[in-house]
């Protein structure tokens, strides 16, 4: 056997090892991937299952195990209460607002600028 053909041997042996390898990793990863994706649904489930729970048991009487948890819940459902109005209130105070603009008035346009040329038409401000 020629010296070429020992190496074109030796090499097609490695190329079939890294080749083995690479799949095996392959599938080991795909595998990976589904176990993740199956935590991530049964997670899903769990914390279904804890809102039902505690949708359920809102107003009755809640085991001593979980009592602190679900107090942690309605007092963060009072806290979310009390952003959302404090936001709507700020935003209904924004609105009512009038915009206080500062500038000179535009001759050609009549928009408010405050630069040497109005930015919309490109007169001259006086």
């Amino acid at each position: 056997m020629s010296y070429f053909e020992e190496m074109t041997q030796k090499a097609k042996a490695a190329m079939s090892t890294a080749a083995g390898k690479a799949k095996g990793v392959a599938d080991s990863a795909k595998i990976s991937a589904a176990i993740i994706a199956e935590k991530r649904e049964m997670d899903k489930s769990y914390r279904a299952i804890g809102q039902w729970y505690a949708c359920e048991h809102a107003d009755g009487e809640v085991p001593e195990a979980i009592a602190d948890v679900i107090a942690a819940v309605r007092a963060s459902q009072e806290k979310i209460a009390e952003l959302q109005a404090s936001r709507e209130a700020a935003e209904s105070a924004e609105a009512a607002a009038p915009e206080e603009e500062e500038g000179k008035v535009c001759p050609v346009c009549g928009k408010i600028s405050d630069t040497k040329f109005c930015p919309h038409c490109g007169a001259p401000m006086e």
